[in-house]
């Protein structure tokens, strides 16, 4: 199994993609963000772990996936039809908190996780958090509306998100910190816990920067550690720039 990790707007879509060209392996990318969350959420993942065992020794192949994205179709139809299916995974940030639970339960499974540059990742962030949003004629002062999923529930500056803000830490900040305030404070604090996480399982965590997935050899050796001794297939993926 492979858990992909990553703060966000730091490739793990790619990342996903160039697991999904591998020979027998299917990964999804955020498969089901509605039923995880920050804190709390051991039941949801060993209902995963428990599915992917399930699946990867011949039982039937059944997952629980957010179908509000029309990416997860066609994983869907590769996790149904592959054969054999050797491997499986899914990317998303939130699972950084599970690390030790899921390693506890599958001790083979391997947590890639990719960090882009701290200003970069913040400058995204703040791009993202405002798309789509617009400005509405009942919003104060025709305010443009913007998400953050770190604020506080009531801190009513912002726009809450009722699926995303749960699979994100929140931080008490002072009323006039900006979005990208909260941004780096989640940023540093995301890669802190993995440092501490690398250093207690080597085996099991590693660290790679967003440029390795542009070149041949920073992608095999992002598939090396996640596909030890199996063949792999270079694929250019690292097509996102947002």
């Amino acid at each position: 199994m492979v858990f992909g990790l990553g703060s966000g707007r730091s490739g793990t879509t790619s990342l996903a993609e160039l697991l999904n060209h591998q020979p027998g392996m299917c990964c999804f990318h955020e498969m089901a963000p509605s039923t995880f969350a920050w804190e709390g959420a051991e039941e949801a993942v060993g209902s995963l772990l428990r599915d992917f065992h399930a699946a990867l020794h011949g039982d039937e192949r059944l997952l629980s996936v957010d179908r509000i994205y029309h990416r997860q179709e066609d994983t869907l139809e590769r996790f149904r039809s592959l054969a054999p299916l050797n491997a499986l995974g899914d990317v998303a940030s939130y699972y950084l908190p599970y690390v030790e639970y899921i390693l506890d339960r599958a001790p083979g499974a391997r947590f890639p996780v990719l960090k882009r540059a701290r200003e970069e990742t913040i400058a995204s962030f703040v791009v993202k958090m405002s798309q789509g949003l617009g400005k509405q004629p009942l919003w104060p002062l025709n305010r443009k509306r913007v998400r953050n999923h770190w604020a506080s529930a009531s801190d009513r500056r912002w726009v809450r998100d009722a699926v995303w803000d749960k699979n994100f830490p929140s931080f008490d900040l002072p009323r006039s910190s900006g979005l990208e305030a909260y941004v780096a404070r989640y940023y540093d604090t995301y890669y802190a816990r993995v440092d501490d996480l690398v250093a207690a399982f080597p085996e099991s965590v590693r660290l790679f920067g967003l440029e390795q997935l542009g070149t041949p050899e920073g992608r095999q050796d992002i598939l090396e550690f996640c596909l030890p001794g199996r063949a792999h297939v270079d694929v250019d993926v690292h097509s996102n720039k947002g």
